[in-house]
């Protein structure tokens, strides 16, 4: 009895060390899970990673590229651009000048100024152009000036518009209508008149507050105005054409290239 009691503490000592080594074994096992790499582990790529690229990658074309900016020169108004067509040519089959010198804008160094038509000569227009062709309407219009008393401007006359002209330093609005010689203004709306320069004659039957209509004959080619006029009828024949848009005239402002442009505009349909 005693050894069998003997033999029961003994197992029984056994077998707690059995269960406290068992213990241990579980506890080394739980331990691991708090692994310290959890909390120890961060991402170096997320905060040591910038993108160069994205802040020294501009796009030098957007600031560079010219097609950003089309011309430094002020773009055709709209407004004329819809406003400004459907004209006829005021000589039947003539086309616009092959020289920009008969252009509005083009520069008239005999009387300091700058011309405000388009001009049409035997040579330069498409067609013969000869003393005393008929000049038509652009456009139907209301008649606001007819030039039938016309006086001719003498040499002494003509001489002293430039030497005013040339002590001024500019040709005043008096002296400039007289240089256009005998002349038909025509009104067709919205600001726009028509003005017929140079004139041999006016057609007879045209008179202010009348209604004409395009391509009837206004007047004749001839070269009323003009410094070469006063002294031989047979120099410096043609059709002084301007368009008016209100207080100016077609075009100014305006580049050759962008003049031409609205001119061309102005006879289309």
């Amino acid at each position: 009895m005693a050894l069998a009691a003997a033999a029961a503490v003994v197992l029984g000592v056994i077998c707690t060390s059995s269960l406290e080594d068992e213990a241990d074994k579980e506890i080394s096992i739980v331990v691991p899970k708090a692994s310290p790499t959890t909390e120890a582990s961060p991402l170096p790529t997320t905060e040591a990673s910038p993108l160069p690229t994205t802040e020294a990658s501009p796009l030098p074309s957007i600031e560079a590229s010219p097609l950003s900016f089309p011309t430094a020169e002020p773009t055709t108004p709209p407004v004329l651009e819809a406003v400004i067509h459907g004209f006829q040519f005021p000589i039947a089959g003539a086309c616009l000048p092959d020289s920009d010198d008969l252009m509005p804008n083009a520069p008239r160094e005999y009387r300091l100024g700058t011309h405000e038509g388009i001009d049409f000569y035997n040579g330069h227009n498409c067609v013969p152009i000869e003393r005393g062709a008929p000049v038509l309407a652009a456009k139907t219009g209301v008649v606001i000036r007819v030039d039938h008393g016309y006086q001719d401007i003498t040499p002494e006359e003509m001489d002293a518009i430039l030497a005013r002209t040339f002590e001024q330093g500019y040709t005043d609005p008096e002296g400039l209508d007289r240089l256009r010689g005998r002349q038909v203004w025509l009104d067709h709306g919205n600001g726009i008149v028509t003005r017929y320069a140079h004139l041999l004659d006016v057609e007879q039957g045209i008179e202010v507050g009348m209604v004409v209509e395009v391509g009837q004959v206004v007047g004749h080619v001839g070269n009323s105005g003009t410094p070469e006029g006063v002294s031989d009828p047979n120099l410096e024949n043609h059709l002084h054409f301007e368009i008016r848009v209100g207080d100016g005239y077609l075009g100014e402002g305006l580049s050759t290239a962008q003049t031409r442009h609205l001119c061309e505009r102005a006879f289309s349909p």
